[in-house]
């Protein structure tokens, strides 16, 4: 581990898990609403990331009016939440290495934009929560890229920035770090392949979480 290293945060959708599958059944359940055709999964998550309306928007009619919006976001999510853990699973070796960091005496956190009824329905359906010691949603507060949402898995970890890591596959999460002042590390295994990332120059990106391991034994 790195030296003076004590806690770790995950983002959820494209760094711990590939929510993809369930996401794009429910945005397609919307879609099939309103007579249109299903789009392919990987159109559907290259808008994950930025919350649901902004998923809606561009996943369905991008000249809704408002109104419309907010209605049709409210099917969606209640899609969602009939099956948000049907597919959804972690990446591989994420399980493993989330095990190894506690073995190590790691405290960790999971730091999510995603509210907190699907994202604990996800952890308890799936068995994931004893993997965290705190688990922060994006309707908790202020959501990535405020550091808010950092800034509190820091506090609740009992860490101080300089000793926290957050692991992340979007800007959001890099901004988020770096305005909490943490460490990031970015993942191009997520929803973009790393698009979003490589795009605003974050570098290093691990494509593989044997990759990420690896170069955490370096720091």
């Amino acid at each position: 581990m790195p030296q003076g290293l004590f806690s770790v945060s995950w983002d959820l959708d494209g760094t711990f898990a590939d929510t993809s599958v369930d996401l794009a059944r429910a945005l397609n359940q919307t879609r099939a609403e309103k007579g249109m055709g299903e789009l392919p999964i990987l159109d559907v998550a290259r808008h994950v990331g930025k919350g649901a309306k902004w998923l809606v928007q561009n996943c369905l009619d991008p000249g809704l009016d408002p109104d419309e919006i907010e209605a049709t976001v409210q099917r969606f999510l209640a899609y969602y939440l009939v099956g948000c853990s049907q597919m959804t699973k972690a990446y591989p070796g994420v399980i493993e290495y989330s095990r190894a960091l506690r073995a190590a005496g790691i405290k960790q956190a999971l730091a999510t934009n995603k509210p907190r009824r699907f994202t604990e329905r996800i952890l308890s359906d799936l068995g994931w929560n004893s993997l965290f010691d705190s688990v922060h949603c994006g309707d908790d507060g202020r959501a990535k890229p405020d550091p808010e949402m950092l800034n509190h898995c820091i506090q609740s970890l009992g860490s101080r920035a300089e000793q926290h890591l957050h692991l992340g596959d979007t800007p959001t999460d890099a901004a988020a770090a770096n305005a909490a002042g943490c460490l990031f590390l970015g993942v191009r295994w997520g929803m973009d392949g790393g698009e979003g990332l490589m795009a605003e120059g974050v570098e290093p990106l691990f494509a593989s979480l044997a990759e990420l391991a690896a170069h955490m034994e370096t720091l």
